[in-house]
């Protein structure tokens, strides 16, 4: 009896120190699995609410680039692909939820109903590390929202390209004017990551200006003539809060030079209208 007793003692013992084990085992668990959740809730971006028809923050994009397109003259196809080509650069340099408007403008001026306009949501490369490992993000769904990004520009600007320019007159400062007051003030998305960064206008264009008011074709490059017009009067406003950036079309004009004509508004930019040009790149094509 005495030996029963000894026995189911050493299995009460042995059964409780198992349960033991078991609960610690489990209560082990459940530490690492808290731990991880708390690392995940810790580590995950905030979600940012998109608009479905731009994929721009419903607070506003951080910043605009406004491409402006002139149409009053046709392009050489070679220099259409470079502006493809730089167009395309423009999306995969742009940070997240900045926005992309591209604009025309012809002999009326602006169009101000832009021909495509949507935010870059974020390239998975542009996520945090854990979004691209798949934990805290759907890589796929990222994907096909930058791909719909990339597509919307592209799409519009070879529609544009399709297209027949023919203007009687060229109104770019006027156009470009109006741009500028079209693009929405910048918007910090959240205080932290992404606050608000400088709106900015890409215009491309031969930058002949030819109006009633002043006309590089009737006074060629003459810094005085555009002095002595009402040009400065009717469209000199600061750029200072944006940035201005030409893509240059070359034209055949016996009078002056690609370069002197791009010195020529340069001068009239920093002396006229206060302001500086941010980058000029004179495309090719025409010589």
């Amino acid at each position: 009896m005495a030996r029963n007793r000894k026995s189911r003692s050493r299995k009460r013992k042995s059964s409780n120190a198992g349960t033991w084990l078991a609960i610690l085992g489990a209560f082990g668990v459940l530490v690492v699995l808290i731990g991880a959740g708390l690392y995940l809730f810790l580590n995950t971006e905030k979600e940012i609410a998109l608009n479905q028809d731009d994929l721009c923050p419903k607070s506003g994009a951080r910043a605009t680039v406004g491409i402006l397109l002139d149409t009053t003259d046709e392009l050489a196809d070679i220099t259409k692909t470079e502006v493809r080509d730089y167009i395309l650069k423009i999306q995969q340099e742009l940070d997240r939820f900045y926005r992309v408007s591209v604009h025309t403008m012809d002999e009326n001026g602006l169009d101000k109903e832009p021909v495509a306009t949507v935010c870059n949501p974020g390239r998975l490369d542009q996520m945090d590390e854990l979004a691209q490992q798949g934990l805290t993000a759907n890589p796929v769904l990222i994907q096909r929202k930058y791909q719909e990004f990339e597509d919307k520009i592209t799409n519009a600007v070879d529609g544009i390209f399709n297209e027949s320019f023919d203007s009687k007159q060229s109104p770019l400062l006027a156009s470009m004017q109006a741009l500028s007051s079209e693009l929405a003030p910048p918007s910090n998305v959240d205080s932290e990551k992404y606050l608000a960064g400088k709106n900015k206008i890409v215009f491309v264009t031969d930058l002949l200006e030819h109006t009633d008011i002043f006309s590089n074709y009737r006074t060629g490059i003459d810094f005085d003539a555009f002095k002595n017009s009402r040009a400065t009067e009717k469209y000199g406003k600061s750029y200072k809060d944006t940035d201005l950036n030409f893509l240059m079309v070359r034209r055949n004009k016996s009078d002056f030079t690609t370069m002197q004509l791009a010195q020529f508004w340069a001068r009239v930019i920093k002396e006229e209208f206060k302001s500086d040009i941010n980058s000029l790149k004179i495309l090719s094509g025409e010589i």
